[in-house]
Order: C-alpha cells, then sequence, then structure tokens
C-alpha cells in the first residue's frame, strides 16, 4: 500500500501548530512562542573543531540544547515563505500544472527585481511545439493575462512589500501571504484586487497526453465539455500530431482571461477532426478551488514558515553580549519556573543561572576558550558573562551539574584571584527555566558574536 502526503495537509499542519488564523498573530493567550539562543562552546572542543554538526532527532539532542540555552526573545514577525525564484532572462520556465507537487526544479513561478510575483499560465514554444526560453519581463500588476512577445502569460500574484523583504527575504525564501483587506493606498491593495477577482472552477491550461496522428489545424476543433462553462482551447498541430493545446480561440488570441471559463469541477476536451486519431487532452484547474490568486499561499504551495527576531544589542540586559552562539531554536510557552507552572511572556528573558560574589571581577574575558569556573566543592561549569559582581553560567555533562555552595570560593579561569559567593546568591533564577515548554526546532551553526553594537537579524525556516 502506498500513501501520499498532500501540500495542503503541511499547510494546515504549519498553521495549526502555530496557532495561525488570520496571518496577523502568532499564537493566542494560551501559547507563546520565542527564539531560543545557545552553546557559547566550540563543536569539538577536545580536537579544537567548530564545524556544526546536523542535529539528531532525538531527546537526548533537545536536552543537549537545554543545557547550552543563553537567552529568548518573542517571534516579532512570521510568514509563510516559499523557495525564491528569481526571474531571469533566458530561462525556460515551467507552465503551472496541477499534476505536480512541491517546487520542481523548473519553476512555474518567479519573482522580478521589482519584488512582483507572477505564475507562469503558458510556456512560449516555437514552431514544432518545442518550449523556449523566457526574455520579456513580466511587469503588469492587473488581472489581465497578455500573451508576451516571447509568447509567455504570467498572472500577476503579488508584491512583496518593502517591510516585507527586509523581515522575511533571504537568499533562499521569499514571503508569500493572504491580504485579508486593503485600501487603495495600502501596499497590498494590488494583491488584494487579484484575490477578489478570482474566479471558481476556471481551466488554466491544457496538457497533452497523447498527440495522436493525421490532424491538420485548419480543421482541428476542441470542445470543453463539463459542468462549467466558457472556456475555449485551440490545437498546435505539427506534422498531423497536436504538440500543445493553449486557451483561446485561435493563435490570434492576445489575452487569455475571458478563455478561462468558470464553475468547472469537471471537464474533458472533446477533440473534432476529420482525419485525426488518438489524441488525448486533459484540462489543468487551479490548485485552490476558490480560483488561482484567491489565496497564493496555496497558488505556490507553501509548506514552509520563518519566523524572525531582530536583537539589539543586549535587549536591555536579558542577552547576553561579548560571547557567541552556536545554536538558535523555536520554543514553546516556557516557564518562568516549574514549581509555579508560571508561563513567561516577556519580551525577551535571559535563561542562565546566576551567582554574585562579595568583590567585583573588573577584568576583562575572551570568552572564545569557554572559561571555566571551580568551586571548593568542586562544581565546575562554563562562564557565559560577567558583569562587576555577577557570573552568569551554565552547566553541561562536560562540567557536570554539581551545584555551588553559599559562601564558597571559586577560581575563574584567567583571573589570577580568587573570589567568594555571596551569602545566598549561590543559585540566583534566571527569567526562564530551560527545561520547560517545547523545543520545536533547532539549527545549528557557526559561532555568531554578538556585543552591545551589535544587530541580529535572526529567520528560522521551519519546512515540511
Amino acid at each position: 500500500m502506498t500513501a501520499i502526503i498532500t501540500d495542503k495537509i503541511k499547510r494546515t499542519f504549519l498553521s495549526q501548530l502555530f496557532d495561525e488564523a488570520t496571518g496577523t498573530k502568532l499564537g493566542d493567550s494560551n501559547n507563546n512562542y520565542y527564539i531560543a539562543v545557545g552553546r557559547s562552546q566550540q563543536w569539538d572542543p577536545v580536537a579544537n573543531t567548530d564545524v556544526a554538526p546536523t542535529p539528531n532527532v532525538t531527546d537526548r539532542e533537545t536536552r543537549l540544547f537545554r543545557y547550552n540555552l543563553q537567552s529568548v526573545k518573542a517571534i516579532e514577525a512570521f510568514s509563510h515563505v516559499v523557495p525564491i525564484k528569481d526571474w531571469t532572462t533566458n530561462t525556460q520556465y515551467a507552465q503551472y500544472n496541477d499534476n505536480s507537487t512541491g517546487h520542481p526544479s523548473t519553476s512555474y513561478y518567479v519573482k522580478t527585481a521589482e519584488n512582483n510575483v507572477y505564475v507562469c499560465l503558458r510556456v512560449g514554444k516555437d514552431s514544432l511545439g518545442n518550449n523556449q526560453v523566457s526574455t520579456v519581463k513580466p511587469d503588469h500588476t492587473n488581472v489581465s493575462l497578455p500573451i508576451e512577445a516571447d509568447g509567455y502569460i504570467w498572472k500577476f500574484m503579488y508584491s512583496i512589500s518593502t517591510a516585507d523583504t527586509n523581515f522575511f527575504t533571504t537568499s533562499n525564501f521569499m514571503p508569500v501571504k493572504k491580504v485579508d483587506s486593503a485600501s487603495a493606498t495600502d501596499p497590498g491593495f494590488a494583491q488584494f484586487t487579484i484575490q477578489n477577482a478570482a474566479v471558481s472552477g476556471q481551466i488554466l491550461g491544457y496538457r497533452v497526453t497523447n498527440g495522436g496522428s493525421g490532424y491538420d489545424s485548419a480543421t482541428t476543433t476542441l470542445t470543453v465539455v463539463g459542468d462549467g462553462n466558457g472556456a475555449k482551447a485551440y490545437a498546435v498541430v505539427g506534422s498531423g500530431v497536436i504538440t500543445a493545446v493553449e486557451v483561446g480561440e485561435s493563435s490570434g488570441t492576445t489575452d487569455i482571461t475571458s478563455f478561462l471559463g468558470s464553475g468547472y469541477k469537471q471537464a474533458n476536451v472533446r477533440i473534432t477532426s476529420p482525419g485525426g486519431t488518438n489524441a488525448t487532452v486533459v484540462p489543468v484547474f487551479a490548485h485552490d478551488s476558490n480560483g488561482l490568486g484567491a489565496n497564493p499561499i496555496n497558488d505556490l504551495r507553501a509548506s514552509a514558515m520563518m519566523f524572525h527576531i531582530k536583537p539589539e544589542g543586549n535587549v536591555s540586559g536579558n542577552w547576553i553580549v561579548d560571547n557567541d552562539y552556536r545554536q538558535i531554536a523555536l520554543w514553546k510557552n516556557p516557564l518562568v519556573d516549574s514549581a509555579s507552572r508560571n508561563k513567561f511572556q516577556g519580551t525577551a528573558g535571559n535563561c542562565l543561572k546566576k551567582i554574585r560574589v562579595t568583590s567585583p571581577i573588573s577584568s576583562s574575558f575572551a570568552f572564545a576558550n569557554d572559561v571555566e569556573i571551580t568551586g571548593d566543592s568542586n562544581a565546575k561549569a562554563w562562564v557565559d558573562f560577567i558583569q562587576d559582581s555577577t557570573i552568569w553560567y551554565h552547566q553541561d555533562e562536560a562540567s557536570g551539574f554539581t551545584p555551588f555552595r553559599s559562601g564558597e570560593t571559586i577560581t575563574v579561569e584567567g583571573l589570577g584571584s580568587t573570589r567568594t559567593i555571596a551569602t545566598g546568591q549561590h543559585n540566583v533564577r534566571p527569567d526562564v527555566d530551560r527545561y520547560s515548554g517545547e523545543i520545536f526546532f533547532i539549527n545549528n551553526a557557526s559561532a555568531q558574536t554578538r556585543t552591545t553594537a551589535s544587530t541580529d537579524d535572526i529567520k528560522l525556516v521551519v519546512q515540511l
């Protein structure tokens, strides 16, 4: 027995997973989502190498990540995303096809340099019916479907705003969303117009499954038979073979908008020819039952979501600086502490334990070599940050998890002198309980160093 996972269920899972209903809000009153960073130590300290490994899908991998957690920040922006496909001249593109899934290497959609996104409804062809490259960049932003000089037909879908470009465009992905409302002055008005103009049950094209033989273009007629109306098509014939079937009445058609029909849920193509035999043609329907353009998330078969934060400096004292991190994760519903079960709801927070010593530490440290602190009790930990009399630290399997004691003497690697933990300051709780909540996604990366002058641009993509 074989089975498939459809594009639609991937989008449904993503939307439900993140409680995303309107496109304007992530989560609800019961759920909070954060991006978390951590791991100051190099990836392989024994071999003295720092190449990020591929994460393993195990409970232990998640546990190790929790050990190394530094800071969290609430999701600032999010969007469905799709692989970016920039239009370039002299490139062959694919025609929209309801017989494929996902994102084939030959794309059926493009983004132009003006950040306009189009779907290809017809590929230009030579006299023999062979697909040709695109040489005319699409530039219209209305509902028309003109045939370009190179034979291509492009349907305008939406424009990516400057804000969305900054938030969600990378070298690999670009945003896609549905616009719920827009006025004439809004950046999304052109898209909103396209959405409202979408027609249910259009036939967007035709696929020749058998070209047959003995056909003549002058005497071959095509009739679309189904439960809708208005769809018209004509055959392109070469050497007696139907090489293509195009939307329209004839090769003289200049705009196919009025020939797509409407209301079709089922249809077939009847071929009439005095001498032709055995040709078969099937219609191509929109992926979305509401029509192409009604929801570009569906039309572009989005199965990934991007989450964005932009932490500046130390984020009001909540993020570690002057050290680095190597892991990024998506974290749902962390708690303040496990005892109270109160959810952490701040915009940012620190996940590191702290100790306070009786005299300040004014020396500056380079944390690239993973400074270690050791107590008289044989407690050990890795230092993440030092400021005045406070030391932020974490423990892992290498250091062990022996707790520090109130009043004990500690040695800070590289300090040259010892310090004493102030009474009752041996286990100052962090803002966030690292062992709480659900870790949805972990990304291993190269070392990212932060300073008080840093502004990070963190974009996390979850793809099904």
